[in-house]
């Protein structure tokens, strides 16, 4: 008789949806673990990104953090460097570049438009970056800091305590990016697609200000603390 034969597959479909469904679960819960552990596994801040007034001439930014771990540790996953070219010190990290763009609220220009406080018109954008050439891996907290202006924060009006209306970080090595908690934050916001506008904006609207927010080192080498040696552009 020419009939159609069912199979198991087909005589049983919601099973093999409720399948499709369970496997395709497990693979997001594996990714998503696998995504939340690549997030300060390398680097990762340790305490809060501040501003305080360092001389008469500079307002100081500073960055703590603490390195975890060797990025071509967990690249070679257990295994060891075979050629002199892959080798390298597990202690000690190279080329580190540490990037930072910040955002003040522009008092003057706020009083005198009579504008709110959180348009982003009356923002003010800066960035600096500076790169470790080695930094030792000690679990000891480092800290980047960088110098503004005391001049330009006295014309914007920022105040005797001025407050950062946001900023975005970024740690990298060769154009590999680490990522870290908390590297953009903006206002009390923490909606993704907020944050990542305004990171957009600090990115882009940070060049017209090039050169005011600065590393400290350039001022003076006791800036760098724990760091170690840096790249002098």
């Amino acid at each position: 008789m020419n009939g159609i034969v069912l199979t198991k597959t087909q005589a049983n479909p919601m099973k093999i949806i409720s399948l499709t469904l369970f496997i395709a679960f497990m693979h997001c819960q594996l990714f998503c673990q696998v995504d939340r552990q690549e997030i300060d596994r390398v680097i990762k801040l340790d305490g809060k990104i501040s501003v305080s007034q360092d001389s008469e001439r500079w307002l100081k930014i500073s960055v703590p953090f603490l390195v975890n771990e060797h990025p071509d540790l967990l690249s070679m996953q257990g295994k060891r460097p075979e050629t002199i070219e892959e080798m390298f010190n597990p202690s000690f990290l190279n080329n580190l570049k540490i990037s930072i763009w910040i955002s003040f609220l522009n008092e003057f220009k706020r009083k005198e438009l009579r504008g709110e406080r959180k348009d982003v018109r009356y923002f003010d954008y800066y960035s600096a970056e500076m790169e470790c050439l080695s930094i030792e891996i000690d679990r000891k907290t480092k800290k980047a800091e960088f110098l503004f202006p005391a001049t330009i924060a006295k014309m914007s009006e920022l105040g005797n305590y001025p407050k950062l209306t946001g900023y975005v970080l970024e740690f990298s090595r060769n154009g590999e990016t680490f990522r870290v908690s908390d590297q953009i934050n903006f206002l009390n916001y923490d909606q993704e697609e907020i944050l990542e506008k305004y990171r957009m904006e600090a990115l882009n609207k940070s060049s017209s200000n090039e050169g005011i927010l600065i590393p400290g080192y350039i001022i003076n080498d006791l800036y760098l603390k724990d760091l170690g040696p840096v790249l002098r552009k």
